[in-house]
């Protein structure tokens, strides 16, 4: 053996471990076929057919999660055109571990590898094999080193894989097929609980900041996403309660506002913590600016407390401001007089999506506008009410948010099972002797 031909397999020890007896290492070009030959998919019949592209498959599971054919998407550039049962593998952000088998004949976009196997080599066990743990680690170590990595075919083409007899093949994928299906409907179930906990959560606070909770007589509010409300509230023009304020961004061609920066300044990059809906307070902003930049320009300096509403690009998160800050344009921001506290007014705005959803304008940049804005009317209960109600929805949420928790660390250690099982069943460190066998009998 050559130095690099046991250099290639050393790597793969490294990865994949000893195998079994009867196993092998073999190069991948050995066992498989990577396809060439784009196609115009303009051109029919490729126009109608499906198309399979690295978002249309689930990451290390190989379930295909979208249909379009080459029409829906308007695909322009070259397609590869597969057979069914050819492995379609996704060649950037390897370390996604994306692939699946081809329901029928299609296309699969030029990020993609269609590939097929020789009669002794099982497709399927190629797809197993794909999105296992040590292979993907070896493609995220090999991938190219560009903003968007990749897996180039001659790497690929190298790597010595672990090959098992034909009738191995066979009862792993027989076995995965079985296991796997076990631990994805406990996935499913788990998931559905966690949308329903979810759901909970939202209706909870719905129902309390427009009063639905209340024993109270209720009025028709005039206001359609709130709906009735207790007889003894309110129902006012948010900035009749709290000071209405936009945001603004420095002039970045002059460097001296972008000098000595120490105001804490709210952008978009802040917004993520807040999008899950459990964070409320914003303590510090991952930019600032300076005194002099904000004093020559729209921004100014808001207080403690002040409820902030993004408007642009990630519409509808809002949380409030822990010390004093200022903020871009891409916000609206209420500072909240004597008849409203700040936490309320934060569960009003987080209990709107059906307005933000009618007020968006934009394709490409979804944005509400700032008239728009200043005609939200919120519920507004006595003051002792408010307290109350934010007590309520802090008390329950957390009790929803705990079990929350749960579900999530159930649906991270089953996904980390099917993992472990993928990854044992490829490399032979499960026993499937007793599926062999079946499996052996069938095709006898």
């Amino acid at each position: 053996m050559s130095d690099s031909n046991s250099q290639d397999v050393s790597l793969s020890r490294e990865l994949f471990g000893e195998l079994p007896k009867q196993w092998e290492y073999q190069k991948f070009s050995h066992n498989t076929h990577i396809k060439g030959g784009q196609v115009d998919p303009t051109e029919e019949p490729y126009s109608s057919m499906l198309l399979i592209s690295p978002n249309h498959i689930e990451s290390g599971t190989g379930r295909i999660i979208g249909q379009e054919t080459a029409s829906d998407q308007g695909a322009q550039s070259g397609k590869y055109v597969c057979k069914r049962g050819d492995v379609i593998y996704s060649k950037i952000r390897p370390e996604l571990a994306k692939a699946t088998v081809a329901p029928e004949r299609c296309l699969c976009s030029a990020d993609m590898y269609p590939i097929d196997g020789t009669p002794e080599f099982r497709n399927q066990f190629l797809a197993w094999l794909f999105i296992s743990a040590p292979f993907t680690q070896w493609v995220s170590l090999q991938s190219q080193r560009v903003a968007m990595p990749k897996v180039n075919r001659e790497t690929l083409s190298r790597l010595r894989i672990p090959t098992p007899p034909i009738e191995w093949q066979d009862a792993i994928i027989s076995y995965l097929e079985k296991r796997t299906s076990r631990v994805d409907k406990a996935i499913s179930h788990a998931k559905e609980l966690l949308d329903h906990l979810h759901e909970k959560r939202n209706t909870l606070i719905k129902k309390s900041t427009t009063g639905s909770l209340s024993s109270a007589e209720s009025i028709d509010s005039g206001v359609e996403w709130v709906g009735k409300v207790p007889k003894h509230w309110d129902v006012v023009r948010a900035r009749f309660v709290a000071e209405l304020h936009s945001g603004h961004t420095p002039d970045r061609s002059k460097d001296e506002y972008w000098e000595d920066t120490d105001i804490p300044w709210v952008t978009t990059s802040d917004i993520k913590p807040f999008r899950e809906g459990r964070k409320r307070y914003l303590y510090e902003t991952e930019h600032q600016i300076s005194e002099l930049g904000m004093e020559n320009s729209g921004a100014h300096l808001l207080p403690e407390g002040t409820v902030f509403l993004s408007r642009t690009a990630s519409v509808g998160f809002s949380g409030i401001m822990e010390e004093p800050m200022a903020t871009s344009q891409d916000f609206a921001n209420w500072v909240c007089g004597d008849e409203i506290i700040p936490e309320y007014l934060l569960y009003v705005f987080r209990s709107m999506d059906q307005e933000f959803n009618r007020l968006m304008q934009g394709s490409t940049h979804q944005t509400i506008y700032m008239p728009d804005i200043k005609s939200f009317k919120t519920p507004l209960p006595p003051l002792e009410e408010q307290r109350e109600i934010v007590n309520h929805i802090e008390t329950e949420t957390e009790r929803l948010w705990e079990l929350i928790d749960r579900v999530e660390e159930t649906i991270d250690l089953l996904e980390e099972k099917r993992q472990a099982l993928i990854t044992a069943a490829v490399t032979g460190q499960i026993d499937v002797s007793d599926v062999k066998n079946e499996a052996k009998a069938s095709h006898t």
